[in-house]
């Protein structure tokens, strides 16, 4: 018999979305990295100016 491999990966992650207190439009998870704020944040998916940390 042949080897077959494991299907523990998930195919696609499930993301995180919630609705943006400013315009009402979705804020989704957005990780910043480099020069300047590093981290997770929610941001608006409009561009509205909203993002607030995760934590």
């Amino acid at each position: 018999m042949g080897a077959k491999k494991a299907k523990t990966a998930q195919k696609a992650a499930p993301s995180q979305k919630s609705s943006c207190p400013d315009c009402g439009a979705e804020a989704k998870v957005v990780l910043f990295a480099g020069f300047g704020e590093r981290g997770l944040f929610w941001v608006c998916d409009k561009n509205c100016g909203y993002k607030q940390r995760t934590r």
